[in-house]
């Protein structure tokens, strides 16, 4: 009996150990589970989680310190760094604009979020936290700064059109230091958004362009250069005047939006004026080497009509004309004054700077009542004549440069002169040279010419010649030939002729 129940203990022992290892088992892997987590909530007591990213970067196991390294800013050197446009550089410290991240906190409030009782969580799976940062600055400290920096003093300059010896060209604009202090806040936030403190000034847009670009002037320049480059150039007979360049361009405007292109008549009429008081020679006295007296000066009276005598008006109105078409012009005369179909003009083959007469012409002494007819300043024909009786200013001959205006044969002379005296005859050959009803005509009815006939049995104002003589010049002497004609004077001799 004794023996049976020893063998019931025994086999009683023998069923308790199994569950004591199990037990022990058990309570050595509680006991190191407890090890585990107690090391592993110390060893993230006060870091971030394992398997934890922030903005994609591994934070695992990092202090917050740690963590703040990696994503707050750092101070950039205390300021921010502009480039101007000509390198030189403007440096606006933090502290002047209150400029901070908010970086730091949201790390913090991440951090504050972070349980290290649940350390062993991180190793379930991978935990992605974020943030977006911030910044913040005194908008009206940021933009104080910029405004009192030294940006530089260089005004721009506008693209303009000046005139070269070769015509109107374009000059570069010049950019200088104007900005718009909005555009360069709004780049430098963008710039120190993404860390960058160095930017330049010119990649922000923030300097004010010139208003006045080269393309905005070149219709108007290519528009001016063919104004410029217009000539009306006229003839006068020995030499040219060129109306171009600038005196020209004063005369018109810039064609409109219809290519229209407007004139200035008061100055075209300036210009025509010029150039009557330096071409004309109508109605003026004259230089003359006379046969028997030389060198004289040769008075104008309103009957002798030789010479020229720019129209101005109709000169004026065809040069408006010519320069609203816009096309240059070689050779154009001015228009000349006429006056009952007569044009009041000279020989253009005699014309000179000096002198308008030249070496083809009609001669007549009035005092000595003789004429002379040399072509080619040779001597052709002569012969007495009778002139005007000086014994009435109605029927006195004027002295003058006259010319042969036209020619007639069997010519009636009828006409009253202010004395009242009638006449009414006619003439074989009738060479006209005024437009008053003088001219160098035969008087069959005269036995006699030259000498002092003249002054009690002058003509009315004509010059009488014999027959053969009006005749010769009828046939011989060509219209618009100049007939020069003069009394003696005391101051027509030689040791005067310079007066």
């Amino acid at each position: 009996m004794a023996t049976a129940t020893k063998k019931k203990r025994k086999k009683k022992k023998q069923n308790v150990l199994p569950v004591v290892i199990i037990a022990s088992v058990l309570v050595l892997l509680l006991v190191s589970i407890l090890v585990i987590y107690f090391v592993g909530r110390s060893r993230y007591q006060g870091k971030f989680l394992p398997n934890t990213y922030i903005n994609g970067t591994d934070v695992s196991g990092k202090t917050l310190q740690e963590v703040e390294t990696i994503f707050v800013h750092d101070d950039g050197g205390q300021a921010f760094t502009v480039i101007k446009r000509d390198g030189s550089e403007v440096k606006i410290p933090f502290s002047s604009i209150g400029f901070v991240y908010d970086t730091k906190q949201q790390i913090d409030d991440l951090f504050e979020k972070q349980d290290a009782n649940a350390w062993f969580t991180g190793y379930m799976g991978k935990a992605e936290l974020s943030f977006n940062e911030n910044s913040s600055y005194d908008k009206d400290l940021l933009k104080a700064a910029l405004k009192s920096a030294d940006w530089g003093s260089v005004k721009n300059q506008d693209a303009k059109i000046e005139l070269g010896d070769e015509g109107y060209y374009i000059t570069e604009p010049v950019q200088g230091d104007e900005m718009s202090y909005d555009l360069l806040e709004s780049y430098l936030l963008g710039q120190f958004a993404n860390g960058n403190y160095k930017v330049n000034a010119v990649d922000s847009g923030c300097y004010i362009k010139p208003k006045v670009q080269p393309e905005d002037l070149q219709k108007q320049c290519d528009d001016l250069n063919k104004i410029w480059n217009l000539k009306i150039v006229y003839d006068f007979d020995y030499t040219t005047e060129t109306l171009t360049g600038e005196e020209l361009q004063a005369m018109i405007s810039l064609p409109d939006e219809k290519g229209v292109i407007k004139v200035d008549r008061d100055k075209c009429m300036k210009y025509v004026e010029k150039l009557a008081k330096k071409y004309d020679t109508f109605d003026t006295k004259r230089k003359f080497k006379s046969t028997l007296q030389g060198n004289i000066i040769v008075p104008r009276s309103d009957d002798a009509k030789y010479g020229w005598w720019i129209w101005q008006d109709e000169t004026c109105d065809a040069l408006v004309e010519m320069l609203k078409e816009g096309k240059s012009v070689d050779k154009v005369k001015p228009i000349y004054y006429n006056e009952y179909g007569f044009e009041y003009s000279g020989v253009p083959e005699a014309r000179t700077a000096k002198d308008d007469i030249g070496k083809t012409y009609c001669e007549v002494d009035l005092s000595a009542q003789h004429f002379w007819y040399y072509e080619k300043g040779k001597l052709k024909y002569d012969c007495p004549i009778v002139s005007g009786q000086t014994t009435s200013m109605a029927r006195t001959t004027l002295p003058g440069v006259y010319k042969l205006w036209n020619k007639q044969t069997n010519y009636r002379m009828k006409d009253t002169n202010a004395d009242g005296e009638s006449w009414d005859t006619t003439c074989n050959y009738w060479n006209n040279i005024s437009l008053c009803g003088i001219g160098m005509h035969d008087t069959v009815r005269r036995p006699a010419f030259g000498g002092n006939i003249y002054k009690y049995d002058g003509s009315h104002g004509c010059i009488n010649m014999p027959l053969d003589a009006a005749k010769y010049v009828f046939d011989n002497v060509e219209l618009g030939t100049p007939v020069v004609m003069y009394y003696q004077t005391d101051d027509s001799d030689d040791s005067k002729k310079d007066q």
